[in-house]
């Protein structure tokens, strides 16, 4: 092999005829290796804020796995295909109202970059203006941004339902339902049951917090209005069917425990609340005064009108679903099952949050899209694993990372962007995978009883319940395996456009 060492940054090499570079950071004298990946990262950062319409378009930004996540004042202004062809960046799409921005694995780092060179505090959003020309209203827009705003306000609070579900998981499986180790009155038993329901049935304080930093209002206030609505005395209150008003206004008895819809729709009315007190209150004693004021407004528009209106569109959303699954179960289950990781590629799975969360608090399970997602990542997983065995010797190392990551870290994009959407054929092994798992799984009425992790134990979040979904969710998940892999395996990858 013959090495050309230029400018003490770059290794040019040639063997077997191959020509390539290597980056060498550990030769430049004057910074070190980390020092070369935060420039490039910086470079990177000051091209992407320049071209999306600079830091004054930006309402707010985050990152999932893999993607940036920007949600603008005008996404008109961005410059795509400029984007596009910047070195680190994968693509970009436009979905739920947001600009996504795909980076990789590596987009932590870069976010962390981005919002020091913007002046924007992590993981909360700008002020916003809401200016008549920027944004322009339309019901696709109206319909999006409110998918966004509550994917924005859930999403960050996942951690504790996938720990709070994986905790319901064992006593299902601990339990005299499947192995029986325990009794329901042991106190391992109720110790655990207590833990995990904890992270549902306060579900409205975290998403309070969540909510109230995507509306930038006071997080202390929106929590305590949370605490308010599942306080044992409202609980024991609505319970006894008890008539109750608030300032002589008749209030609805609703239970708010599990729920995230009426919170949501709190903190952002308080959002306004908070900023006409701050106006109206003197200096001296605005430390006192704003929250005792926010909270005794906040507190009739909360339990009178806010809070009924929010459970009422959890119903309607809750109604919506059953009725799918059960007119139309298995053709749903088996088209969401087999398109789901276009969804996701596509960003438009966030948008689906909101209606899966709902369905765990209200039912205690999920039949319908969760359930779809289960199947389909191990269709994915299925492709991914026939690609590292099929493809060519160059691509294995590739393959065999994107394989391990989507199998063990759950991270799907890899796989997505390095081969699914690179082959038609890989396109339709995951899809038939996909929906023939869905079709059956509906057909068995295996249900979801949590979130879990998207890698090969996703199967876990079958065992809950009565435990009947367990057995039958496994033998789903196998044969949505089973299928993509064997296509997979059968009938390869190939690339030149004769065979597709």
């Amino acid at each position: 092999m013959n090495l050309n060492i230029s400018d003490g940054r770059e290794v040019y090499f040639e063997r077997n005829g191959k020509k390539g570079i290597y980056q060498l950071s550990y030769i430049d004298k004057n910074k070190n290796s980390m020092n070369r990946i935060n420039d490039n990262y910086q470079n990177l950062c000051e091209n992407i804020l320049t071209n999306i319409g600079g830091k004054d378009n930006i309402l707010s930004v985050t990152h999932c796995a893999t993607r940036l996540r920007f949600t603008l004042k005008d996404i008109g202004l961005v410059k795509q295909e400029t984007i596009k062809k910047l070195k680190g960046v994968i693509g970009t799409q436009v979905s739920a109202g947001q600009f996504q921005i795909i980076i990789g694995q590596h987009v932590p780092d870069v976010y962390d970059v981005f919002i020091t060179l913007a002046g924007i505090s992590k993981a909360e959003p700008i002020n916003e203006n809401l200016d008549a020309n920027l944004n322009k209203l339309s019901f696709k827009n109206i319909l999006n941004r409110i998918f966004e705003t509550i994917s924005s306000c859930v999403i960050p609070i996942f951690p504790i339902f996938i720990g709070a579900g994986l905790i319901k998981m064992l006593v299902a499986i601990l339990g005299p339902g499947l192995l029986n180790v325990f009794s329901d009155t042991s106190d391992v038993m109720v110790l655990l049951t207590f833990v995990g329901d904890a992270g549902f049935y306060y579900f409205p304080i975290f998403a309070a917090w969540s909510a109230a930093k995507r509306f930038d209002v006071s997080i202390p206030i929106a929590l305590f209005l949370a605490a308010i609505l599942v306080h044992p005395t409202l609980v024991g209150i609505v319970a006894n069917g008890e008539p109750f008003t608030v300032y002589g206004i008749p209030m609805t008895l609703v239970n708010y425990s599990s729920q995230f819809i009426p919170v949501i729709l709190m903190v952002w009315v308080l959002s306004y609340v908070q900023r006409f007190v701050d106006r109206i209150c003197p200096v001296v004693i605005k430390v006192a005064f704003l929250p005792l004021l926010c909270v005794l407004i906040m507190l009739p528009i909360t339990l009178c009108v806010l809070g009924p209106i929010g459970t009422y569109c959890g119903i309607l959303i809750e109604n919506i679903a059953n009725l799918l699954a059960s007119t139309v179960g298995p053709l749903a289950v088996g088209l969401i099952g087999g398109a789901w990781y276009f969804l996701v590629a596509l960003g438009m799975d966030k948008a689906l949050v909101p209606v899966i969360l709902n369905s765990f608090a209200s039912q205690g399970y999920d039949n319908l899209f969760w359930l779809s997602a289960v199947v389909a990542t191990y269709a994915l997983i299925g492709v991914a694993f026939a690609y590292f065995i099929r493809c060519k010797k160059e691509d294995r190392a590739m393959a065999g990372s994107n394989a391990i990551t989507i199998a063990l870290g759950g991270v799907s994009e890899p796989t997505i962007y390095g081969c699914i959407f690179r082959f038609k054929r890989a396109m339709i092994y995951l899809f038939t995978g996909g929906c023939v798992g869905g079709i059956l799984a509906s057909l068995l009425q295996v249900k979801a009883y949590t979130l879990g992790a998207g890698n090969i134990l996703f199967f876990t979040i079958f065992a809950g319940g009565d435990g009947k979904s367990l057995i039958p969710g496994i033998i789903c998940c196998i044969v949505a395996f089973a299928i993509s892999f064997g296509l997979g395996l059968v009938f390869g990858f190939p690339t030149n456009k004769s065979a597709e």
